[in-house]
């Protein structure tokens, strides 16, 4: 499966995945991603099917929906089409270290 990467929200990467997503997922009115650690959610906030994958969150969207950050003024709303998707933290490497990156 190959993925693109899809659209960016502070810390978090969104990719596109080019083929459908196998086995079962979870569905949920909305999804938060707890992505960055400054306390400031990402929220999904149309239906959609979901489960964790390592450190990546799959997500299979059937209907347009919206990714908005919980902080006002925060970062712009990134609109998903439907698909398949997988979103998680970005990392950062260096100084001997692997570390999540805040936004």
């Amino acid at each position: 499966m190959t993925t693109v990467i899809y659209a960016r929200q502070g810390d978090l990467v969104i990719e596109k995945l080019s083929a459908p997503i196998a086995g079962e997922l979870e569905r949920a009115p909305r999804l938060t991603f707890a992505g960055d650690s400054s306390g400031h959610p990402h929220r999904l906030k149309g239906p959609c099917e979901s489960r964790r994958d390592g450190l990546a969150t799959l997500v299979r969207v059937a209907k347009r929906t919206t990714l908005e950050h919980g902080r006002a003024g925060g970062h712009k709303p990134v609109t998903l089409e439907p698909g398949n998707y997988s979103v998680r933290a970005l990392r950062e490497r260096g100084h001997g270290a692997d570390r999540q990156v805040e936004d």
